[in-house]
């Protein structure tokens, strides 16, 4: 990559500088706004829902059916299961989203250099 000239004229500078501001907001906005609220928080709700079906009914022994504690064990690692496959695919759309970006930011800077 090849260090872009110098700006020559005042109009040039203020193109750049307005360039450089709109990818500098550009980022979270998209990130925020195009990836992770639309993509991101369905496929968390559908991990953790299919996480949650998935460990909660699976067949016990008959002890831990009527066990207070046992089923407090259960309902507590259900939970936290759930939460963490949902914090996975939270952490999984927000870093593409970030990889995607990097390639519309690199794209954008070499079709606009000076």
């Amino acid at each position: 990559m090849s260090i872009p000239s110098a700006p020559t004229s005042r109009a040039q500078l203020l193109a750049r500088a307005r360039l450089e501001a709109r990818i500098a907001r550009g980022r979270p906005a998209f990130v925020r706004r195009a990836r992770l609220l639309p993509l991101g928080v369905p496929l968390a709700v559908l991990a953790a829902a299919g996480v949650a079906l998935t460990v909660g009914t699976q067949p016990k022994p008959v002890w831990r059916r009527y066990s207070r504690r046992a089923r407090r064990e259960d309902l507590q690692r259900t939970t936290a299961l759930a939460l963490l496959a949902a914090g996975g695919a939270l952490g999984a759309t927000w870093l593409a989203a970030r990889a995607e970006w990097a390639r519309h930011e690199r794209r954008h800077r070499e079709d606009h250099q000076w």
